[in-house]
């Protein structure tokens, strides 16, 4: 049983397992919009399935894209090291996995994303694939335009918009304007945690040539500016469709988090020129609860327009 639980662990922490509830946020949004009217919610479980296998296989096939790279540089003569954040590729270093054990579990994780495409596919056809073709494409591309400081943005659109529209669609088999209206907000804010991580990590970045949306700002005072900016934009986007009437007043429920966001991008600024350690690990559980809190209060305005009101 313990040689089990060991196995599971490593599964994981290869996997970057600690991303899974920023697919779960993802996720329930749109789940919860569509099983407040008549939808098929077994359909959303499945889908749910499908999202975390292509989260979890994407992020070990990035692992073991970097490594290959990485180790051909070395080989030739291009750099001297794995130049690796903390707990990248663990288990190729320490010997407990091999990059060929990367390369099957991302295979069998993207081989059950397959198969509930495919499940789908059968039900809905063609149409579906207006989503499913995009996903698949941003996905195998991520090691590429990461690599060109793209990264964040690309997993911010297939994180919020994809699984927006693809989730509602498989549970009802139509598209949402207010569902993908809602995707664009909490797009700015996944978009806005991983730029903040980035950020946390810039000399790091900087010293290892890695490039990101942080160092494609510069310096790390405008990739600071960049956050801000996200943060705001999350809030103005609900706040321009709950004007125009396309969105209930409810929807103002999540402006509660604003303070959130504002203590984020001061403590982030505090970090930034001081690079204190305890800085790091407050604004690292800050930018989590500003997505979580947001997400949450987002799905009570989802129940309250819809059940309620």
């Amino acid at each position: 049983m313990g040689s089990f639980f060991k196995k599971v662990s490593i599964f994981f922490t290869a996997c970057r397992g600690y991303s899974i509830p920023t697919s779960f946020m993802s996720w329930i949004v749109p789940f919860l919009y569509a099983a407040t009217s008549q939808s098929n919610r077994f359909f959303g479980l499945i889908a749910l399935l499908g999202i975390l296998s292509l989260h979890l296989g994407t992020n070990i096939f990035d692992d073991a894209i970097d490594y290959t790279i990485a180790k051909r540089k070395i080989e030739k003569g291009e750099q001297k090291d794995f130049n690796f954040q903390s707990g990248k590729c663990i288990y190729i270093f320490n010997g407990e996995l091999s990059l060929k054990h990367y390369y099957i579990i991302a295979f069998i994780l993207f081989l059950i994303a397959l198969v509930v495409a495919v499940f789908f596919f059968s039900i809905y056809g063609f149409e579906l694939l207006k989503i499913l073709v995009p996903s698949a494409i941003l996905c195998l591309m991520y090691p590429i335009l990461g690599s060109l400081g793209l990264g964040e943005i690309l997993v911010a659109i297939i994180f919020s918009p994809l699984i927006y529209m693809g989730v509602y669609f498989v549970m009802t088999g139509l598209y949402s304007t207010e569902v993908l209206i809602l995707s664009i907000s909490t797009g700015f804010l996944v978009v806005s945690v991983l730029h903040n991580h980035m950020l946390m990590d810039y000399k790091i970045d900087e010293q290892s040539r890695k490039m990101t949306l942080c160092r494609l700002c510069k310096t790390p005072q405008n990739a600071l500016i960049l956050l801000a900016i996200f943060i705001t934009l999350a809030y103005i986007n609900l706040l321009f469709w709950i004007a125009t009437g396309k969105l209930h007043i409810c929807y103002l429920l999540p402006f509660i988090t604003i303070p959130i966001g504002v203590k984020l991008i001061k403590i982030m600024k505090e970090y930034t020129f001081s690079k204190n350690h305890e800085i790091f690990l407050s604004n690292f559980l800050l930018v989590e609860k500003l997505l979580s809190s947001f997400t949450l209060l987002l799905c009570i305005s989802i129940v309250v327009d819809k059940c309620i009101l």
